[in-house]
């Protein structure tokens, strides 16, 4: 008679336990990363607001656009000058709107600190940061004319910043650690400086004429010496930047995380595909941009993740900088990125081929000028399709991505087939009809290039397959004896509560050419035999 209470209380005991769990990114025994809410894997399916639409009536217009992209999670900013209008006076009420609107729309939040930084300038800092550049130093261009950026060195714009972020992070602690809408933490925004390489103010100039610190060519293996002996004429200027910005952020961020240690990433306005244009000129000098992500990482420690805002359009260049930021010193975020049909297919390179733990593109609430070439109506319906199906699988995404068991094939122009290799089996990706030309069957391709899926092996006989406009058949592996491939069993189905449902079982025409995938997306599970 006792053993059912002894079990009701060990059951909410582990519930609350889970509960109590801080979300936290954790680098798992197989090298890779997952991020853990409430004690279970979760993957950031999200989206981003616009920079001026974190107040109350633009997020009533906001919060049904999440419920349409089937969206788990919301990136909504907080301003520095919103909730410190005054020095040392702190107002959260648009922070706690904020959140009694997620929870009401069951949604997650990532608040992104705009403050000394917002895409390269200082223009979210309060009115008096503004305006006493005595005491906030802005930075200097060459010719010694004050720029719009805040000068990374001033210790007293540090420390202000620092302060407001603890009190915000301090603030989230009593009034979210239980429910933990807030899983995660943004400090700054694309920072750097737009309008010069470096700060180059008479205090600044000292620091550059002295020797980089010991400890930052020590661990990028620089010989010791001044900013311009140890990285060279082109590079210096760069590099400094990044360590006082760095540092500067770095600070923040351990402000806050001593008040509330939620897991905190920042985000890089790109150099790719502008790499021939200046710092400074064409993207943020300073900012963990590619070629400044070791002095970044070295001197972060603070910060869980540098996190890629990927936007660029071409599929050879996007995965480029998948790949440049998902390094095994740094697990892979994408907390913006493109809306439409080239983001619904980008996505799953970036979740199933690199294992991003985030995909969130950025202006939900944005409106299409009419001149635009992507119309308003094409926005959501690839990227809400992709929320919609894998929403209810992300703790087996999670998995597969530690086993390193997905492999992708995303329809590009003129890549309409794509042959994956696994242990004992080819698996065939067709997009479009297929049509028999001079050596079998090939894809022709869809109207739109619409066509995506991610193959996972569970066993080397069994395989989990997840796809849209497309068609995915087997063979034995090239070089194998055998020469055919049956299906054994194919369940049409999806993930409840973290468990495979199956709805129906196929076989007959639809299995017989393969397993074909509607432009609205499904689950099947396959066993396999070769013969």
């Amino acid at each position: 008679m006792r053993l059912l209470p002894l079990l009701l209380l060990a059951s909410t005991t582990l519930l609350s336990a889970a509960a109590s769990e801080l979300p936290r990114v954790e680098k798992t025994s197989t090298g890779s990363y997952r991020m853990m809410v409430d004690g279970h894997p979760y993957l950031i399916l999200g989206a981003q607001t616009r920079n001026s639409s974190g107040w109350p009536e633009q997020l009533e217009k906001a919060w049904p656009l999440y419920k349409q992209l089937h969206a788990n999670t919301a990136e909504i900013p907080v301003y520095w000058e919103v909730i410190e209008p005054q020095p040392g006076h702190f107002d959260f009420t648009s922070v706690d709107r904020i959140l009694d609107g997620a929870r009401k729309n069951d949604l997650r939040l990532v608040l992104l600190w705009f403050a000394t930084w917002k895409n390269g300038e200082m223009d979210y800092a309060p009115q008096w940061v503004k305006s006493d550049t005595a005491k906030y130093p802005r930075m200097s261009d060459r010719v010694g004319d004050q720029i719009r950026v805040l000068s990374p060195i001033a210790a007293t714009t540090r420390t202000a910043d620092a302060t407001a972020f603890a009190a915000l992070m301090r603030h989230l602690k009593e009034v979210d650690s239980d429910q933990h809408t807030v899983i995660m933490m943004q400090v700054e925004n694309e920072p750097g400086s737009l309008e010069s390489d470096r700060d180059y103010s008479p205090d600044a100039n000292r620091l550059f004429a002295e020797k980089a610190p010991a400890e930052l060519t020590k661990a990028l293996n620089k010989k010791p010496g001044t900013w311009l002996e140890a990285f060279g004429p082109e590079e210096a200027p760069e590099a400094f930047a990044a360590y006082y910005i760095s540092t500067y952020i770095n600070t923040v961020a351990k402000a806050g995380k001593a008040e509330y240690p939620l897991p905190m990433y920042v985000n890089v306005w790109l150099r790719e595909r502008k790499s021939f244009e200046r710092p400074g000129d064409a993207y943020p000098s300073g900012g963990a941009t590619s070629n400044v992500l070791d002095v970044w990482k070295a001197n972060t420690p603070s910060i869980d993740a540098i996190a890629p805002d990927n936007y660029v359009l071409d599929y050879a260049g996007y995965r480029d900088i998948l790949q440049k930021y998902g390094r095994p010193d740094n697990p892979l975020f994408v907390p913006e990125t493109i809306l439409g049909g080239l983001g619904a297919r980008y996505m799953f390179y970036a979740i199933g081929e690199y294992h991003s733990l985030s995909f969130a593109p950025f202006g939900l609430d944005a409106q299409v000028p009419a001149d635009y070439p992507i119309k308003q109506e094409d926005l959501f319906p690839g990227l809400a399709q992709n929320f919609k199906l894998l929403a209810p699988a992300v703790a087996q995404i999670s998995d597969l991505q530690q086993k390193n068991a997905i492999q992708v094939a995303v329809e590009e122009d003129q890549i309409t087939d794509l042959r994956q290799q696994w242990e004992k089996f080819d698996s065939v990706v067709t997009f479009g009809t297929p049509k028999p030309s001079y050596g079998g069957l090939f894809g022709s391709g869809t109207k739109n290039k619409t066509g995506r899926a991610m193959v996972a092996e569970l066993a080397p006989d069994e395989f989990l397959l997840c796809g849209f406009d497309s068609l995915i058949r087997f063979m034995p592996r090239r070089g194998s004896d055998l020469r055919k491939a049956q299906f054994l069993s194919a369940e049409e189905g999806t993930f409840v509560d973290g468990k495979w449902q199956t709805s129906r079982l196929l076989n007959g025409d639809e299995v017989f050419f393969g397993i074909s995938f509607p432009a609205e997306g499904k689950w099947v599970k396959v066993k396999l035999k070769a013969y």
